[in-house]
């Protein structure tokens, strides 16, 4: 988001899945969300995100303990 373009886009991105030792994990915890959350924001380089959604539901938990993350 380098060169001043930031201010003239509304930045989308998404979170719930996880991939480690290359299998794929739903994931909606509140400790997952905020590590993904706090990595999308150091990989694109920003300091607020517009829109986060949750790109898969964690059928594992019920989905207000996600959204309170």
């Amino acid at each position: 988001m380098k060169g001043g373009i930031r201010e003239k886009v509304e930045l989308a991105t998404k979170f719930g899945v996880k991939i480690e030792d290359g299998k794929r994990e739903i994931r909606g915890d509140p400790a997952y969300v905020r590590a993904a959350c706090e990595a999308s924001l150091k990989r694109l380089g920003v300091d607020c995100i517009d829109l986060y959604y949750q790109h898969r539901i964690d059928t594992s938990l019920p989905v207000e303990i996600t959204v309170r993350s």
